[in-house]
């Protein structure tokens, strides 16, 4: 049986959670939501939100040949990143299957982190083994708050950091007291703070303090899946099955839409010539339910012929209407085409559905 761990800001969202709900992630137990998930998921949006994050996996990879290894596990040359700088990229199956998705940070020569939603630690550590790496899982160590909204430069200010920091760009911090690492690797425009798991509960209520005048909520899971699938972000289990076999073959980059992750110069990684020779017939796309009903995993037709599928699908406040993501045939895929899902009007939108929102100067 596997265990739920509780992260180290669980007493805080505790005190937090009026309903006493909680949803398994990752092996971690999380907050729900704390009131309402629509409310939660506008605040990221008009003022500013902060989520627990720690369930995301964290490895550590170090070691005086972690470049060269990384080189040929990941799409993208980790040779570009300077220490401080980050990189979203995929790494692939033998056969050009994505395995995972996620952000590679260098925090120095021989060190590198990399963040992901779903862990593949066993894989990663087999390949690094053949390199002399060493590859660890932060675990029960840290914790990660997310504070996002157009506020969060704001709250930040007034918490005492400086909020002065480019996208995909990170800086360790010695912060009124406290080692913390500051980031910005979200989709939403936020930002990250990574805390030693004891200072956590310090972390919450200072942010919390902070963002009083902004009208900050906590943000639970449900909130928080609201705002991945408004920004288009496809995620792995929830939206498709990785390919976790060494020869999977399937899903392609291409399919996902995730070829921006691909540097087809890179010439030495993973899986890269099954991965480039693979037919790129579908793609993901963005699907307008007329309705408030979500439709996931539902099929898409056109004049009675089905030509994709939903994925992940939920109400969106933002919109007023339910959306879905969808892979679908290219000749389905442009924007206004008009589709039918489970006798409901769906119309094909260009991702992501909604723009990050404007940041208020700090």
């Amino acid at each position: 049986m596997t265990s739920i761990r509780a992260t180290p800001f669980h007493g805080r969202a505790a005190a937090s959670n009026v309903l006493n709900l909680w949803q398994p992630r990752a092996g971690w137990t999380l907050a729900e939501r704390y009131d309402d998930a629509n409310e939660e998921a506008l605040a990221a949006r008009l003022t500013c939100a902060m989520a627990d994050i720690t369930w995301r996996s964290r490895v550590v990879i170090e070691g005086a040949r972690a470049q060269e290894f990384l080189a040929r596990l990941v799409t993208r040359d980790p040779a570009a990143l300077e220490p401080g700088a980050a990189f979203k990229a995929l790494w692939l199956s033998d056969h050009g299957g994505v395995r995972g998705a996620g952000l590679l940070a260098r925090h120095g020569r021989e060190t590198f982190h990399l963040v992901s939603a779903a862990s593949d630690l066993d894989w990663i550590a087999r390949g690094a083994a053949l390199f002399d790496v060493r590859v660890r899982e932060v675990l029960d160590e840290e914790g990660m708050l997310a504070v996002v909204g157009p506020y969060a430069a704001k709250v930040l200010e007034t918490a005492g950091f400086d909020p002065a920091l480019e996208p995909f760009a990170f800086r360790k911090l010695f912060w009124r007291g406290l080692d913390v690492t500051l980031s910005r690797f979200g989709e939403h425009g936020g930002y990250e703070i990574t805390t030693k798991a004891d200072d956590a509960p310090l972390v919450w209520d200072r942010i919390a303090k902070a963002g009083r005048a902004c009208a900050l909520k906590p943000a639970g899971l449900a909130a928080m899946d609201i705002l991945d699938l408004e920004a288009g972000v496809p995620r792995p289990v929830r939206d498709y099955t990785p390919a976790s076999g060494g020869f999977d073959a399937a899903p392609t980059p291409f399919e996902l839409g995730l070829e921006s992750l691909i540097d087809e110069s890179h010439a030495i990684f993973n899986g890269r010539a099954t991965c480039l020779a693979a037919p790129r017939t579908k793609t993901r796309v963005g699907i307008e339910l007329d309705g408030d009903a979500p439709m996931p995993h539902a099929p898409l037709t056109l004049s009675g012929s089905q030509v994709g599928r939903t994925l992940h699908s939920l109400y969106s406040p933002a919109l007023r209407r339910a959306i879905a993501l969808a892979i679908v045939d290219k000749a389905a895929a442009a924007p206004g085409t008009m589709l039918t899902c489970g006798g409901m009007s769906a119309r094909v939108v260009a991702l992501p559905f909604l723009s990050v929102p404007d940041p208020i100067p700090a």
